[in-house]
């Protein structure tokens, strides 16, 4: 084999090899699934809560809804739907409920591979299990999809803001608090891995889209964004903010990075929930 052919051949390994292993690896760079321990279910009991176990294309997949602390087995004047981050489960969102309002109802939604989940996630499977966990509550507090709809509204921190978004757009949404939103996951990916790599991404997140989507129905939205967020430049939330100002309130927290804004902003969060 001459030598011309011979580095022709070694360039086509170092191009391809990235390449294949970001299309088939991806969705591990992505995601982070867990399963949930024992103590998870017992703090779902002693919040009065109960898990709401349906079926998508992924297979079985169980949310775990909260009722408010009144006890009411009819639906609450406002149903939040959270969604957490890619390295967080559902019920992580139990630390919140001290201070959130306990007058409303919480459906706290897993990802496919997430919990007690099965399948596998991607945006389209993420979309299905939501709007199915819907339904899947509606049956719960004996009522119509549909009558249960204009109760709803929507939170997410990090990637669950884009489960959040997509949530809003399906489901006529009206209201929705977002914890570290990026603007789309191809430009996280440009970010981390540079052009052209990051148009090899599969998971193509567009927050950009499904906020429009929401803002141009009437939606009101506020989004929390951490001065020193070191994994999602806040930036992007000064963007997004900026392109629908009618809609969008951007609220810039000092001192607090991407994982510990949660905790830093809980009450102004609470209160952001609450208008």
């Amino acid at each position: 084999m001459s030598l011309a052919r011979r580095l022709l051949r070694l360039l086509a390994v170092i191009v391809l090899t990235p390449v294949i292993f970001l299309l088939g690896c991806q969705s591990r760079l992505i995601y982070y699934p867990k399963p949930y321990g024992p103590h998870d279910m017992e703090a779902l009991r002693k919040a009065g809560g109960r898990r709401l176990d349906y079926r998508t294309q992924q297979g079985r997949q169980a949310a775990f809804y909260i009722p408010p602390q009144s006890g009411a087995k009819t639906a609450p004047p406002r149903v939040w739907l959270c969604f957490a981050g890619n390295g967080s489960l559902a019920l992580d969102w139990r630390w919140s409920l001290d201070v959130w309002d306990r007058g409303c109802g919480y459906l706290l939604i897993d990802y496919p591979r997430y919990g007690a989940c099965e399948g596998a996630p991607s945006p389209s499977a993420i979309r299905e299990s939501s709007v199915a966990a819907v339904k899947r509550l509606a049956e719960e507090l004996h009522m119509g999809a549909d009558e249960l709809k204009p109760r709803l509204s929507v939170l997410g921190h990090s990637i669950g803001c884009a489960a959040a978004l997509m949530a809003a757009d399906d489901l006529d949404a009206k209201r929705a608090v977002l914890i570290s939103p990026f603007t789309t996951m191809t430009e996280m990916g440009r970010i981390v891995l540079g052009r052209p790599l990051c148009w090899l991404n599969l998971h193509r997140f567009d927050n950009r889209r499904h906020l429009a989507g929401i803002a141009k129905k009437g939606a009101s939205v506020t989004i929390f964004h951490g001065v020193e967020d070191e994994v999602i430049p806040a930036a992007m939330s000064r963007e997004l903010a900026a392109a629908h100002p009618e809609a969008v309130e951007l609220v810039e927290v000092r001192g607090a990075g991407h994982n510990d804004i949660v905790a830093i902003a809980a009450r102004e969060i609470s209160a952001a929930m609450i208008r």
